[in-house]
């Protein structure tokens, strides 16, 4: 099968995350033919990876021998042995007489020199995969459409979440709306049923006095002037004496 031609690609073993990487180019070894770049999902990331470094990243997901995915489970203990260094599962009939403890798979084997997917160049320049390349580029398609498939029903599941809080929410909002109106009819009602008090008017007004009072006013009055004609009369004998004498 031959591929399209490829831009140039440059190598380095630092991890870069998808934002701080244009789209297109592999954020491990910034390879940048985007004919083999792979979108995926790893530790809530969206990255792009070229096929070699997504099945890097993603050990525990196939064979590193047979490329065989892993859909839901690796083998059985019985039927797989796990590389020493990188935790892959590889079946036991691809391990063959390396089975042995400490087990390294092909990729930890030979770290420098090794390569899951590396296309035939002919000598006019253009490359081509043969089958064991074909299954390498199968493995990475399905482990990439894995991981977005349960990033679908992740962000699924949080959009039914916020969802709902954002429905509970309103209805709390609503009821504390209610309750306020509520509140500020009953606070209206309160002061028109009040009755007022006029306070400028009883300013100006002079106590009354009640009748028991006024009553004894009377009395003491009537008292005063009996004393003073009687006074009077007690006096006139001596009056009359002086008019006589004169």
């Amino acid at each position: 099968m031959n591929l399209p031609s490829s831009t140039a690609t440059s190598t380095s073993d630092s991890p870069h995350t998808a934002s701080s990487t244009p789209p297109g180019t592999c954020v491990a070894c910034k390879s940048q033919d985007s004919w083999v770049i792979h979108s995926a999902r790893l530790r809530g990331i969206l990255r792009f990876y070229c096929t070699h470094c997504l099945l890097r990243n993603h050990p525990a997901s196939f064979c590193p021998t047979c490329f065989a995915f892993y859909d839901s489970s690796p083998p059985h203990q019985s039927r797989r042995v796990s590389c020493s260094d990188c935790n892959s599962n590889t079946h036991i009939h691809c391990a063959g007489d390396a089975k042995s403890p400490p087990y390294r798979c092909p990729p930890c084997r030979d770290p420098e020199n090794f390569s899951f997917f590396r296309p035939v160049v002919d000598e006019n320049g253009a490359r081509s995969m043969d089958k064991s390349l074909s299954e390498a580029f199968l493995c990475a398609a399905k482990i990439a459409a894995s991981s977005m498939n349960k990033a679908v029903t992740f962000y699924r599941s949080e959009a039914e979440r916020k969802g709902k809080d954002a429905a509970v929410a309103k209805k709390r909002a609503r009821e504390a709306l209610e309750d306020v109106l509520k509140l500020e009819e009953k606070a209206k009602s309160a002061a028109v049923s009040k009755p007022s008090v006029d306070v400028s008017g009883n300013r100006d007004q002079k106590p009354k006095q009640s009748p028991a009072s006024n009553g004894g006013l009377k009395q003491i009055e009537s008292s005063a002037t009996a004393t003073a004609t009687t006074q009077v009369k007690k006096q006139s004998p001596s009056v009359m004496q002086v008019k006589q004498e004169k």
